[in-house]
């Protein structure tokens, strides 16, 4: 991936982030870059093809995988680890100042436009199958009960969404804390 493939991405992922995917045009990039349209459409056909291969690569970055690592849990960490996984994801999701807003405007598009929901619904699905292997190993250690791994899967999945949609300043929440609660009371 060429320097200034990257650069247009990451400008656009900060405008979206500060004036919307509507409002950020093939002409505010190439303002904010300091280059002509043409030499955005070079890379970009369209602007449709521009958010959605940012849409791609921000999924990426959001994969279960990249938080945690089921290799790394034993019967003796697991809890720990659970704990600073997830602690590690909130960090480091909390400490883009443009994460947030950014993933406002893919939910807000959509609601539009089904193959951005799918998309969501593919890395929920993502994490529920993660957090189903993983308690599964829980469980293999001794540390869970295996009529309750389904639920416990779930409800980790949906406390991850829900911090992922409600922990900016407006709400007030400690995401961190709600994790760690979360996990102690599992064990």
């Amino acid at each position: 991936m060429s320097d200034k493939y990257s650069r247009i991405l990451e400008i656009t992922y900060q405008l979206i982030a500060q004036h919307g995917i509507e409002k950020t045009s093939m002409s505010l990039i190439a303002k904010e870059m300091g280059v002509t349209k043409p030499a955005i459409y070079y890379y970009f056909s369209s602007k449709e093809k521009l958010v959605r291969t940012l849409f791609e690569v921000l999924v990426t970055e959001i994969q279960f995988t990249k938080f945690f690592q089921i290799e790394k849990y034993s019967k003796e960490n697991f809890c720990d680890q659970l704990i600073m996984d997830g602690i590690r994801m909130i960090q480091e999701q909390g400490a883009d100042p443009y994460y947030e807003n950014v993933m406002r405007q893919y939910s807000v598009l959509a609601a539009r436009e089904n193959k951005y929901q799918v998309i969501l619904e593919e890395v929920l699905y993502d994490f529920l199958q993660g957090f189903t292997t993983l308690l599964q190993r829980a469980h293999q250690f001794g540390l869970l009960p295996d009529e309750e791994i389904a639920i416990r899967a779930q409800y980790l999945t949906l406390v991850v969404d829900g911090l992922d949609q409600y922990t900016d300043e407006r709400y007030g929440f400690d995401a961190e804390a709600i994790w760690k609660f979360t996990v102690q009371n599992f064990f």
